[in-house]
């Protein structure tokens, strides 16, 4: 049975700056106010640690010409315009050039070994821009100091009952004119035993702060065999699942690429351990019951799940089938290169899945979600491993979950001879129905960080590869649909033409006549297959076909 819940702290207690505001953290609490400032936050709360301090910042030796004041909307936002400011304008005493205080007091909960980090961005302008001093005491004793240069900064201070940090300039000699900044503060729990141990145990963090690319990361320890799940919020209220990853028994490093921290209001992330009460999966039938306008009485979905042998975990592979087809025929879709994954295939309602004008009308991304929560139960699965794959009319249903689901849900799709309907994608934007409807009203941003595989023939006389109507419905180029999923998760380029694709020799990964186009290094990739028709079927030979299975399983399992 793995550890009970664990929380990673990674907090930008950037709220902690506007006037007097309280963290709950389960156990404990996180008292803060800024001498100076009157505007109050409401108390936040949805941490769980039995840490509790009391954090106080403060100005030093104010006179009449220091003082304490937040720019615009306020501080705590990554903004440079919306900064903590300290000011020490017209100032003519040196001895006055102490400019900011950080007073951690009534410190408890702390192990052996854990320190209370603060890291942020901070800048001094004026008459002495690059130097920034601090030193740290226990109580009145001063126990260590140092300066840091950087735009960037972090401090650590010990498991001291009582610690105060300042942030100086020189306190003798010329006096300085000049400012001293912060539009960003982290405070991390780091050291400790590590993970594990009980719904309050913080997990041991190694380095947490903004990289040079200005993105938030935090680096972790995990255990083997656990997964992580990464999550993020703007106010430690509302959580959105960000990533799954699997852990490693060394160090894992979470890094919010689409965070830039100067621009983007402030983020908090943590991460959490996903539980599996429920022991190994073996081969069954799972179930899960739901109630749509179809099935008012409740109507038990189905999904059968073939388990390889060993102990696990084992990454997963979720297989739709296409329109007339069921689970149990649908199981092995992938051959025998996906037998050392988990396989799961559920059934869709009246033997579709709920895409557009399908007859299904059931509420097929909540029955996924549902599955995959289901799934991440079990000791022997996965978590950070957790791929989708769907044909023809399941294609559809994985482009729709590709843009619906959180991405915490699952990592890698696989969608082969059909690409996005065009009510999916148009006018710039993804579009989806909150409730689960057809009616695609409602623009969204998809989940980021996965990747996906595409698949699609050039003689399909069902779903149109360059797009447009068919009797289906309307369809999107299969080659801007890959691309589109692209851009939205950090592509830049524009999309490759036709004719940049790589052609196959058999000696670079495919044959003749796939033809290959790449986007991020990989993460993305479609694969044309010339004259293929719906089944990938390329004359009289399903070789193709067969190929096609290899190319996705190599992909979703590496």
């Amino acid at each position: 049975m793995k550890s009970l819940l664990t929380y990673i702290l990674f907090l930008a207690l950037t709220s902690l700056l506007q006037g007097q505001t309280t963290i709950s953290l389960g156990t404990g609490k996180i008292t803060g106010s800024v001498t100076g400032l009157s505007t109050a936050n409401s108390n936040v709360s949805g941490l769980s640690a039995g840490i509790s301090f009391d954090l106080t910042i403060t100005a030093s030796n104010a006179t009449t010409g220091l003082t304490v004041a937040h720019h615009a909307d306020g501080i705590g936002v990554y903004s440079l315009s919306n900064d903590f400011e300290l000011e020490n304008r017209g100032n003519t005493n040196a001895a006055d050039d102490e400019s900011l205080v950080f007073t951690l007091s009534n410190v408890t909960g702390l192990v052996v070994g854990q320190s209370l980090r603060i890291s942020g961005i901070g800048a001094r302008s004026g008459s002495n821009s690059t130097t920034k001093q601090y030193a740290i005491f226990d109580g009145t004793t001063s126990v260590s100091s140092g300066s840091f240069t950087a735009t960037s900064f972090a401090i650590s201070v010990p498991n001291l009952t009582s610690a105060k940090i300042t942030a100086t300039g020189p306190t003798s000699g010329t006096a300085l004119n000049s400012r001293f900044l912060i539009n960003q503060l982290l405070l991390t729990i780091t050291g400790g035993s590590g993970t594990g141990g009980s719904a309050n145990a913080a997990a041991k963090i190694t380095q947490a702060g903004i990289d040079g690319s200005n993105h938030p990361f935090f680096t972790f320890d995990s255990v083997a065999g656990e997964s992580y799940e990464i999550q993020c919020s703007t106010d430690l209220l509302s959580w959105t699942p960000m990533a799954t990853l699997s852990g490693t028994g060394g160090s894992i490093t979470y890094t919010d690429e689409f965070t830039q921290a100067p621009s983007v209001p402030r983020q908090f992330h943590r991460a959490k351990t996903v539980l599996t009460p429920n022991g190994n999966l073996a081969n069954t039938t799972l179930s899960i019951t739901q109630t749509w306008t179809q099935q008012t009485s409740g109507y038990a979905r189905t999904a059968v799940v073939e388990v390889p042998t060993g102990a696990g975990p084992h990454p997963v592979i979720i297989l739709l089938h296409g329109n007339g087809g069921t689970g149990a025929g649908t199981i092995g879709a992938l051959g025998t290169s996906a037998n050392t994954a988990i396989r799961v295939a559920p059934d869709g309602y009246l033997t579709s899945w709920n895409v557009d004008g399908e007859n299904s009308k059931a509420p097929d991304v909540a029955f996924i979600r549902d599955l995959i929560s289901l799934l991440k139960t079990y000791d022997n699965v996965d978590a950070g491993k957790i791929s989708i794959f769907g044909n023809s009319n399941g294609s559809a249903m994985t482009n729709r979950l590709l843009i619906e689901l959180d991405g915490a849900a699952f990592q890698n799709a696989g969608c082969q001879v059909s690409q996005m309907l065009a009510k999916m994608y148009h006018d710039g934007n993804f579009w989806f129905n909150a409730t689960g409807s057809n009616a695609y009203d409602q623009t969204t941003v998809p989940a980021r960080r996965r990747r996906i595989i595409s698949l699609n023939g050039t003689a399909d006389p069902l779903i149109p590869y360059n797009g447009g109507t068919s009797a289906i419905g309307t369809f999107i180029s299969a080659q801007e649909s890959i691309y589109r999923f692209a851009q939205a998760m950090g592509e830049t380029g524009p999309q490759l033409a036709d004719a940049a694709g790589v052609g196959g020799t058999g000696t670079n990964g495919h044959s003749t006549p796939f033809v290959k186009y790449s986007y991020r290094s990989g993460q993305f990739v479609h694969y044309k297959l010339i004259g293929g028709n719906h089944g990938l079927k390329v004359g009289d030979s399903f070789v193709y076909a067969d190929e096609a299975k290899q190319l996705v399983a190599a992909f979703l399992l590496q």
